[in-house]
């Protein structure tokens, strides 16, 4: 085992991990997990690419369309509440496996899929798997990364998102000027089973978890990883918390201030999920509804998820620096300005593309600064269960968002008002985000 200080010898993981700088190996599992968060950031958003030829095919109108882009946000709110629970049980790291062949295997056979009722149901199981990685990893990053570097840690994760999704329409973009629709999907399962066995080698269990078993299976997992990450064994305990219950969700309303933090959270996961995934699942569909090719409807949604990839770089840098709770706030109100701005713009298409960034310039940075503070606001034992309860209930915005565009979009509404109306719960949490209380190593 790798030399220590001294005064590490009786100071717990997390303390050992906050005084040093960041290991090599504590940077891999940032790695693993964001290159596992590309992957999710273009299988969520594989159904807005393949959305305009999809609805050509099958002859489906503006409703039927919402629906099969919202059943893969429905399962990721299922397996954001009940899987992200179970990984405070069954382990941080079985639960990653699990869900990744889910994702794996429900991408493959959706490129199968005959018929709107076989692709609804094969993105509802696809969406389940996504939505129970999704707590896990922002769980993981967040256990092993220190104090200082927690931010960007959080920001390069997070990142994952847009990037995947960049990547992923860009390539979506090429891919659709020569095959179906179904190649849309063939291509992103591929991705997942090609970097499955890297993450069953190399991505560690948490030390947190570890340390809530005494068996000797167990113990052996835990010397293992305090030797891969040169650490000691304190003399008291593995973790901070003495407590090595495993957590749920009443833990995640007691005492009075964890309650209203957790429901300003969940406030803020709402109204940002309601109002991005509306602005991503319809945006290129729109695009090309107004005379843009599908190839370049689809580049759009690309730019946007490039706007989004420096926003959480951007954010990232920036929380090491100033509270995350009050960057978020600006970025929730840049954001209404953003919005607004592309649903009344009467702009060429150069102009679109800017302000497509810029949305998600200020969207994806306002939702690394929530997964940011998320982590910070429960303990060891119930810090999956909170994070993936507050992600699974703004997937409730989610899953409404393209079906409540999808009639808008049916009734004739203009198309400013429909971007007016989802800009406006963005607003509630800029100032929801303003005032969660963070420990005093975040503000």
């Amino acid at each position: 085992m790798a030399e220590v200080n001294a005064d590490f010898e009786v100071a717990s993981v997390r303390a050992q991990l906050n005084a040093r700088d960041m290991s090599l190996a504590q940077w891999e599992v940032v790695v693993l997990c964001t290159a596992i968060n590309m992957l999710d950031g273009y299988d969520v958003l594989v159904m807005s690419f393949a959305a305009a030829p999809v609805a050509a095919d099958w002859q489906l109108d503006p409703a039927s369309l919402g629906l099969l882009l919202s059943a893969g946000l429905i399962g990721m709110a299922i397996g954001s509440i009940v899987l992200g629970s179970l990984a405070d049980v069954l382990g941080r790291k079985r639960l990653v496996h699990i869900c990744l062949i889910t994702v794996t295997i429900g991408m493959i056979l959706s490129a199968h899929a005959h018929s709107q009722l076989q692709l609804l149901a094969l993105r509802f199981i696809t969406g389940v798997g996504i939505g129970g990685m999704l707590a896990t990893l922002t769980a993981l990053v967040s256990e092993y990364s220190n104090d200082k570097r927690r931010g960007i840690c959080m920001g390069l994760l997070q990142s994952g998102y847009p990037l995947g999704a960049l990547l992923g329409g860009i390539i979506a973009a090429q891919i659709i000027q020569f095959a179906d629709w179904r190649s849309l999907f063939l291509f992103g399962g591929g991705l997942s089973a090609l970097l499955l066995p890297l993450i069953v080698i190399r991505l560690p269990e948490s030390l947190d978890f570890v340390s809530k078993s005494g068996s000797p299976k167990v113990e052996n997992v835990k010397g293992r990883l305090l030797e891969r990450f040169g650490l000691s064994e304190p003399r008291q305990s593995m973790v901070e918390d003495s407590d090595q219950g495993v957590g749920s969700w009443r833990s995640c309303f007691t005492p009075s201030e964890v309650r209203i933090n957790t429901l300003l959270l969940w406030t803020c996961y709402l109204a940002l999920m309601f109002s991005f995934y509306f602005v991503v699942s319809w945006t290129p569909k729109l695009l090309v509804d107004a005379g843009l090719s599908t190839s370049e409807g689809i580049s759009a949604g690309a730019i946007l998820q490039a706007g989004g990839l420096i926003g959480a770089l951007v954010i990232g840098l920036l929380g090491s620096r100033y509270a995350v709770h009050k960057l978020a706030a600006w970025f929730f109100s840049l954001s209404v300005v953003m919005i607004l701005a592309y649903g009344w713009a009467d702009a060429e298409l150069t102009a679109l593309m800017i302000l497509s960034a810029m949305m998600g310039f200020f969207l994806i940075g306002a939702m690394i600064g929530l997964y940011t503070i998320g982590p910070a606001l429960y303990d060891s034992k119930s810090r999956v269960t909170g994070v993936g309860l507050a992600i699974g209930v703004g997937r409730l915005g989610a899953i409404a968002a393209p079906f409540v565009g999808g009639l808008m979009i049916e009734a004739d509404l203009e198309v400013r008002l429909i971007y007016a109306a989802f800009a406006a719960p963005l607003i509630l949490a800029a100032f929801a985000v303003r005032s969660i209380k963070l420990p005093m190593s975040f503000r």
